[in-house]
């Protein structure tokens, strides 16, 4: 059981750990990426005749760190609730099972006494031999 604990405990500060430093992962980079310098003409101009322009734009770098971060944020808060229940789970089935230890350890105490009083009894009932 104490190792169990123990485990717990391990668990928990390396998932705290693990979440502090994707939270402030965005926070240490200083600045985003240096933007595109423009430099002569461009080989291809694309214009909104164009039947190869694209339809909609590509996803920017900040949009997909906000997407990683927040499906970072979700795995996270999952394997948090999914931690929280788990050991909720567990309390509640080592006292039952606690409870259910004592239980059968008063039963057996109380045969064991049942069996003590019996012998005492046999043992007052049988005819004493004499010794010669």
């Amino acid at each position: 059981m104490w190792k169990f604990n123990k485990l717990q405990s391990v668990f928990l500060i390396l998932f705290l750990l693990s979440t502090l430093f994707f939270f402030t992962l965005p926070l240490m980079r200083s600045g985003s990426s240096p933007a595109p310098s423009a430099t002569g003409n461009p080989s291809v101009i694309v214009t909104p005749e164009d039947p190869n322009a694209p339809d909609e734009p590509s996803a920017t770098p900040a949009s997909q760190n906000a997407t990683a971060l927040i499906g970072s944020l979700v795995a996270s808060l999952t394997s948090l609730i999914g931690f929280a229940v788990t050991t909720i789970i567990t309390w509640r089935k080592e006292k039952r099972e606690s409870a259910l230890a004592n239980l059968q350890q008063k039963k057996l105490q109380a045969e064991l006494e049942k069996s003590k009083l019996e012998l005492e009894a046999l043992k007052n009932k049988s005819p004493k031999k004499k010794k010669k």
